[in-house]
């Protein structure tokens, strides 16, 4: 990563790179709508060595369904959101889980204990010395 290439730029290069594998869109495609940029030239921005200039990606939004550069920062912000929420939600599953495994839920107890549970006088019976 050049140390010009900023977090915002690594979001956009990610994005490029998977819409690129979901649409079969290759760097040869990227080539020919900048105009036939080198192969290294584009290698370089897909792989985020180097930042996209906005009029690149005016260019580019086009191949990815997209009317304009903004779209496509729109679009690729949009993704990163997408993921902080499966990953938000992932760890939600898992702290669910592993409360299940440490604290039985009522729904779970056998009626017995159930009843037990909420008997009011439970604590009084077991301090109160059988004659």
């Amino acid at each position: 990563m050049d140390s010009s290439t900023t977090r915002t730029d690594l979001v956009i290069c990610k994005y490029i790179s998977q819409a690129m594998e979901a649409n079969g869109i290759t760097q040869a495609d990227l080539s020919k709508a900048l105009e036939g940029r080198s192969k290294g030239y584009i290698s370089d921005r897909v792989l985020g060595k180097r930042s996209w200039a906005i009029s690149e990606l005016d260019r580019l939004a086009p191949l990815f369904g997209l009317p304009d550069a903004l779209s496509l920062v729109a679009a690729a912000c949009g993704s990163i959101s997408s993921e902080a929420a499966r990953a938000y939600e992932a760890r939600e599953r898992e702290s669910q889980i592993t409360d299940d495994l440490i604290e039985p839920r009522f729904e779970d107890l056998p009626p017995q204990e159930l009843a037990a549970s909420r008997d009011m006088n439970r604590d009084m019976e077991s301090e109160t010395p059988e004659e």
